[in-house]
């Protein structure tokens, strides 16, 4: 099937372009001496949401915006109930304990502001520019108050680490190339993507917000799935998994207000509430072996079922 080929090339070319994007956008901020704070704070955070960021704009743009609504809403799932998972249950390092307890109440409120605005079904240009400003005002935010948790931006740059052998060492000129080739992946491959997904969608007979949710979601996540276990093999305790948070906030501030500015966000009632509900209990529950109440493996051994337990349901609602 030619369009399963496409959507796998470009699927690809989202991940990589936008890890060369992120990863050459970073070493040059560094190199032109902006802040370190600013840059463990905002850089990487833009960065790891890329990909969302830029499907769901081009699904807008498209008018197949269930994709992109999947996308948005399937990754912060994703992110909490199979990556953090998989940390819990493989690794025992120690978070940052303020960090991570910050972040998953800024996203709790995040989420509870998108089931309100959504509860009539669409999220309209004006909530969508609000939401848009209130993923910004959460980057000004982290950029203020990391200024106390200097070691936490180790964590936040480590996102990018495993790709260092890409780059030349102090080549700026490498650096540009791998920054243009990365913008011009990530924004070809999206606009592919969308292309085979909906094309793919319509062959299948299957709903774009169930691709979006359960395939693409889960290809945008697959980088963080690749650094938690390429983590957990080095035994490293440095593990950035706060920023699962920070990333997940994004997709529901930034990504879905470009969606809602570009395009018509709609969700039906059903799958808003059970997204909603799954994402709120994850996040709750991510904090239990946080604060010792339950030993880690436990803990990541229920957030995976958890997260398998929703695609079969979500998929039952939508089919």
């Amino acid at each position: 099937m030619p369009e399963l080929i496409v959507f796998i090339i470009s699927l690809l070319a989202v991940i990589f372009g936008a890890d060369w994007l992120g990863n050459s956008a970073i070493h040059l901020a560094k190199r032109l001496y902006l802040p370190r704070i600013l840059i463990g704070a905002t850089f990487v955070s833009i960065a790891t949401t890329l990909p969302e960021i830029v499907i769901g704009s081009f699904s807008a743009l498209e008018n197949q915006a269930a994709l992109g609504i999947g996308t948005v809403f399937g990754s912060p799932i994703t992110n909490i109930g199979l990556v953090l998972g998989i940390v819990f249950l493989f690794s025992n390092t120690k978070m940052q304990e303020a960090y991570f307890v910050r972040n998953v109440q800024i996203f709790l409120t995040t989420l509870a502001v998108v089931f309100l605005i959504s509860a009539f079904g669409v999220i309209g240009k004006i909530f969508g520019v609000l939401l848009i400003l209130f993923g910004a005002a959460y980057l000004l935010l982290e950029s203020i108050i990391s200024k106390h948790e200097e070691s936490l931006l180790g964590e936040l740059e480590h996102r990018f680490e495993r790709l260092k052998d890409y780059f030349t060492n102090g080549d700026n000129y490498g650096q540009i190339f791998f920054l243009l080739s990365g913008a011009l992946l990530l924004f070809v491959g999206a606009y592919f993507l969308i292309m085979s997904a909906t094309a793919l969608a319509t062959t299948l007979g299957i709903p774009q917000i169930v691709v979006g949710t359960l395939v693409i979601a889960f290809g945008t996540s697959l980088p963080e799935i690749v650094t938690s276990i390429n983590s957990i093999i080095r035994r490293r305790e440095d593990l950035g998994v706060g920023n699962l948070f920070g990333a997940s906030i994004l997709d529901l501030t930034i990504a879905l207000g470009l969606i809602s500015v570009l395009g018509n966000a709609a969700i039906d009632r059903p799958s808003l509430y059970l997204i909603t509900t799954t994402a709120a209990l994850l996040s709750i529950f991510s904090l239990v072996p946080v604060f010792g109440k339950l030993q880690p493996k436990i803990a990541g051994l229920v957030l995976i079922c958890t997260y398998m337990g929703f695609l079969v349901w979500f998929t039952q609602i939508e089919l």
